[in-house]
């Protein structure tokens, strides 16, 4: 069985009969159930069963174990027209409807993962209980583009109130798609009894038996446009900061749930909600989005470039380079790859302070209730805080985090040499340098892989895997396996300078940046960046990574690739003025006045339009992609766009920068071909 089936079976009990349907699609827990055409078929089948029994009291829908439905099978939406998408939203309106409508008391068990349609279904049951294993609940649907299209703008509001429907189908989407835990979401109102797991679905038909006998009744107080006002602004306020108006659908969602919340006829929201999916499924954005999340959410995970062969066991880790970097990159191995590790620094104070780093964060995990306080007393005895290399020996994986320095990481990888087996890997977090080069002086080079993070590394779950020439596939496998056990998704580029994510801003915000010499101010500059749907403009980013950081980005690659990257005098302006950043916080975001007067601008210039700024820097950096790919820096566009989307924060509906290039039509303007083709080099 591949879709998911509706099974019905029927129990006699003192109430009566009733009717348990089980949502199953005869897989295990790592294969979720979904909603496409054949499921919502069995479910009318159901029903028809359903009907056909006249004795029956009441229906409680549960799940598969740890399961309970997760929406709608994205598969089935690419390529979509508006008349198929108009269908899909009738269909599914049409059949839930019918479990909405049955005569007798019905009940939603939510005993595992509920997401998007899984959360409609069970809003169209008259109760709901929801177990303490049921992991996460949540309505993703405006994170894709598009909204919940099978009633959850109608019902949520109306159960759960204004505030609850917008802040779970629009907000959470826009934080990066948070979910609910199954507290949050019984707090909210998504459920009316929070069951332990152990019981839950005893207790759960029992429930439902004392409903159906009145024994029991549930009264729900909600008034749905009890702070909609409020919610609603809050929502459109996120929603521009978000997306700047990139993406229609948390605007068409809010204006939706606004309809549900005052009391707008449920028949006419469902044509409503028709019509918004038949704009939204065949768009630009939505289509993007699901390219996108099959990137992030399959193809990255099978690590498509991971050799054939077997990674090196590690059994002891270490990093070289205490500071703030190092920490964090030590924080993380240590409580994913659980095994003793070895942080070394040549500066006591610095890993006096790394150590005081890496415990705090254990702490702060049972503080969280996400480990047991004798789990992180064991993990803080795996680690050596030491300033010999004499510790290092014994380590299967070496990972140095230190300065941007050819020589001192030259020298670093010396000096592991000696202590370390033959076999042992030797990773750099480099931003920019050559792993060739890096090793070059080496006995055994082929052991050397660059393994880039982007900070803050607990949080962005992109690594860079810089395969230089010469390396052995054992190398690349290990550090593959390496940041599958960090949890963090993998993308193979090769030994070039800046690599992808930092090459590529680099070529898109500096044709942004050239537009002060032309007259245009930050703000303007940053404004018409943002547009696109990214999270900031080049100048509020320069401020966050560091002006000097990103001179030195630039500088790097003049010099590496001096026919399609300069470096702009107004860049290095900015620098020499010597503040944190283009924009003083404290004053209210305005430029910095010394700033301004450092800034040089052509006497006979005319400022670009906004869609001017836009447009050169979309060229600027289709260039240099085209030009990656045709040297094999990267294998697929593919790759380059989840890059763009886990490490530089490009939005889902833009699909990367690749997919947004072919959708639009530069690269075919450009180069008389798409980026992205049907062959995935990958498989």
């Amino acid at each position: 069985m591949s879709h998911t089936e509706f099974k019905l079976t029927t129990a006699e009990r003192p109430v009566g009969r009733i009717a348990i349907l089980t949502m199953d699609n005869g897989e295990d827990h790592t294969k979720p159930n979904t909603f496409g055409e054949e499921a919502l078929a069995s479910l009318d089948a159901a029903l028809d069963e359903i009907e056909a029994i006249d004795d029956l009291k009441g229906l409680m829908l549960t799940g598969k174990p740890f399961i309970f439905a997760v929406g709608a099978d994205l598969k089935s939406f690419t390529g979509m027209d508006a008349e198929t998408a108009r269908e899909a939203g009738v269909r599914g309106h049409a059949v839930f409807a019918r479990l909405q409508e049955l005569p007798f008391p019905t009940l939603a068990a939510i005993n595992g993962a509920c997401m998007g349609g899984g959360l409609e279904i069970a809003l169209h049951c008259d109760y709901r209980t929801l177990s303490t294993g049921a992991q996460v609940l949540a309505f993703p649907e405006v994170f894709l583009s598009i909204f919940p299209a099978w009633g959850g703008t109608q019902l949520a509001p109306r159960i759960v109130g204004a505030k609850n429907a917008v802040e779970t189908i629009v907000t959470n989407s826009l934080n990066n798609n948070k979910t609910m835990q199954p507290k949050e979401a019984f707090e909210r109102g998504y459920a009316d009894r929070f069951i332990d797991s152990a019981t839950f679905l005893d207790d759960s038909l029992e429930l439902l038996e004392a409903l159906v006998s009145g024994d029991e009744s549930i009264e729900r107080d909600v008034d749905p446009t009890d702070g909609l006002d409020e919610a609603l602004a809050n929502g459109r306020a996120m929603a521009d900061g978000k997306t700047s108006g990139a993406t229609r659908a948390p605007y068409l969602a809010l204006e939706l749930i606004e309809f549900a919340a005052r009391g707008g006829d449920l028949a006419e929201g469902r044509v409503k909600e028709q019509e918004g999916l038949a704009e939204l499924l065949p768009s630009r954005q939505a289509q993007a989005s699901v390219y996108s999340f099959d990137l992030v959410q399959n193809r990255v995970k099978k690590q498509p470039w991971k050799p054939d062969a077997e990674p090196r066991k590690i059994k002891k880790a270490a990093v070289i380079g205490a500071g703030l970097m190092g920490s964090q990159i030590g924080a993380l191995h240590l409580q994913r790859l659980e095994v003793p590790l070895i942080m070394k620094d040549i500066d006591e104070s610095v890993l006096i302070s790394c150590q005081e780093h890496i415990e705090r964060e254990l702490d702060k995990r049972v503080q969280k209730g996400r480990m047991k306080e004798g789990k992180a007393r064991f993990l803080k005895g795996l680690v050596t805080y030491t300033t010999s290399y004499d510790e290092v020996e014994g380590a299967d994986w070496v990972i140095e985090a230190v300065l941007e320095r050819m020589d001192l990481k030259q020298g670093i990888f010396a000096d592991l040499e000696k202590v370390v087996e033959p076999e042992a890997v030797l990773a750099s977090n480099t931003s920019s340098l050559s792993l060739r080069e890096m090793a070059s002086k080496l006995k055994h080079p082929e052991r050397v892989v660059g393994f880039h993070f982007f900070t803050p590394v607990p949080v962005m779950p992109l690594v860079e895997v810089i395969r230089p020439d010469g390396v052995s596939d054992a190398a690349m496998s290990t550090a593959f396996e390496v940041a599958k056990k960090l949890r963090k998704s993998a993308v193979q580029c090769g030994d070039e300078p800046a690599f992808i994510v930092n090459r590529l801003l680099a070529r898109f915000n500096g044709a942004a940046v050239a537009s002060l010499e032309l007259g245009n101010d930050f703000p303007e500059i940053d404004e018409a960046i943002r547009k696109l749907g990214l999270p900031m403009g080049p100048f509020v980013l320069f401020g966050l990574v560091g002006l000097d950081v990103a001179l030195h980005t630039a500088e790097t690659l003049q010099s590496a690739f001096p026919d399609r990257f300069e470096v702009d005098a107004n860049l290095r302006a900015i620098v020499e003025a010597g503040k944190p950043g283009v924009y003083d916080w404290d004053a209210g975001g305005e430029v910095y006045p010394e700033i301004r007067e450092a800034i040089e601008v052509d006497e006979d210039a005319t400022p670009r339009s906004e869609e001017q700024i836009r447009r050169a820097a979309l060229e600027a950096i289709a260039d240099e992609i085209r030009t990656m790919l045709d040297d094999g820096v990267v294998a697929d566009a593919r790759d380059i766009d989840t890059a763009m989307i886990l490490g530089a924060g490009f939005p889902f509906f833009m699909g990367g920068i690749c997919r947004y290039l072919d959708q639009t039509g530069i690269s075919e303007e450009l180069f008389d071909r798409p980026l992205v083709t049907k062959d995935d080099g990958a498989q």
